[in-house]
């Protein structure tokens, strides 16, 4: 197959015209220039660009399920929805929770992972956070990190726990930062009070990633630096950013795409399962919530999500931030993939997975093809 004339958005450099070559799932050629060879199926794209799939590695939900307690033929609606976005990859993402529900998602991931190509695997969001940055986990749930819990949950998974957001500074952090990551999985902070120097001994122990980053952690401050400073100093930090202007004000997102710069900066959507739907009411995981036009809350007052969608987010950052459309694809797609050390996708070029999304010239979802397939 080959989708010809089209813009492409390669990790180095933007072909004004050229085409793309799939095969058995897989990008067998980056050309530019319209296709003149004698593949059998080409399909006209003028007018489109076309951006590495979307990569989300932190949603909760979307089409009025949620990860927690959906079901298996649940997690194919929810795909089906994310592709409606032009996301080609996600991690289904849990909250504070009682091991028995943690377990359920694991076992259920584990059962369906096969049949679901964009579904990545696991995050955990809690339980091993701090109650002070809580924000719309239960805290009833809340503990410090245990590595045999975790070992227990990574079984039951089949290894589909990908990556954990938690604090660095509680008991027994460190220990479980180096075990977890040892094994495989990624660790961000996230809901923590952690401060700089607690960072920087998580990060000797194996910590890459921030989660939500300056959304419920230790902020910037000039005498006191937390978890945001620390996202701003280590290179060796992705950091997670919520980009709906709601959670991150425009003028903080656009500071902080021009501190750590297009290699680091991470977009995810948070978004909750209203995403998609005209729920107004719900709960998160025993939190009674409520869907405003701008975000959810809960009916407490604090924010509990986003309604987000990732196309949407890649227009907010190339208004806000007047990023070029290499580091667009790179804070969609390509560092997300290197977070995760999933080398087989995140970019347009020669044997990766063929996961693209084709935008219209003003970045709405026009098509989406997962592993060659055309999915919407």
């Amino acid at each position: 197959m080959v989708l010809n004339n089209l813009r492409i958005i390669t990790p180095s450099k933007v072909i004004e015209l050229g085409h793309l070559v799939l095969q058995d799932g897989k990008i067998i050629k980056v050309g530019e220039g319209s296709y003149s060879g004698n593949d059998p199926e080409v399909f006209d794209k003028s007018g489109l660009v076309a951006f590495p799939g979307f990569i989300d590695i932190h949603v909760h939900g979307s089409a009025g399920i949620d990860f927690m307690d959906a079901k298996e033929d649940d997690y194919k609606v929810i795909a089906d929805s994310l592709y409606e976005e032009g996301v080609t990859t996600f991690l289904a993402t849990t909250l504070t929770s009682d091991k028995a529900s943690l377990a359920r998602v694991c076992k259920t991931v584990a059962n369906v992972k096969e049949s679901i190509p964009s579904l990545g695997g696991i995050h955990f969001e809690g339980p091993y956070i701090c109650l002070k940055y809580k924000g719309a986990q239960n805290p009833e749930f809340i503990r410090d990190p245990d590595i045999a819990e975790f070992d227990e949950l990574q079984q039951i998974a089949k290894g589909n726990i990908k990556y954990i957001a938690m604090a660095p500074e509680r008991a027994g952090a460190m220990e479980f930062i180096q075990h977890v990551t040892s094994n495989g999985v990624v660790v961000a902070a996230g809901h923590t009070d952690a401060s700089f120097d607690d960072i920087d001994n998580a990060i000797k122990h194996g910590l890459t990633n921030t989660t939500h980053t300056h959304n419920a952690m230790s902020p910037h401050h000039h005498r006191n630096p937390g978890v945001v400073t620390a996202a701003m100093y280590f290179d060796e930090l992705f950091c997670e950013v919520i980009c709906d202007t709601v959670h991150v004000c425009p003028n903080t997102l656009k500071t902080f795409y021009k501190v750590v710069g297009e290699d680091r900066f991470v977009a995810i959507t948070d978004a909750l399962k209203v995403k998609h739907t005209d729920i107004e009411e719900f709960e998160l995981f025993g939190l009674p919530c409520i869907r405003k036009p701008d975000a959810a809350y809960l009916t407490s007052g604090p924010l509990a999500g986003s309604l987000l969608s990732m196309d949407q987010g890649l227009r907010n950052l190339a208004k806000i931030t007047g990023a070029s459309e290499v580091a667009l694809a790179k804070m969609t797609s390509t560092n997300a993939a290197r977070s995760l050390h999933m080398d087989d996708r995140g970019r347009l070029e020669e044997g990766k997975r063929a996961d693209i999304v084709l935008l219209s010239k003003d970045y709405h979802v026009q098509e989406v093809y997962q592993l060659g397939k055309k999915v919407k």
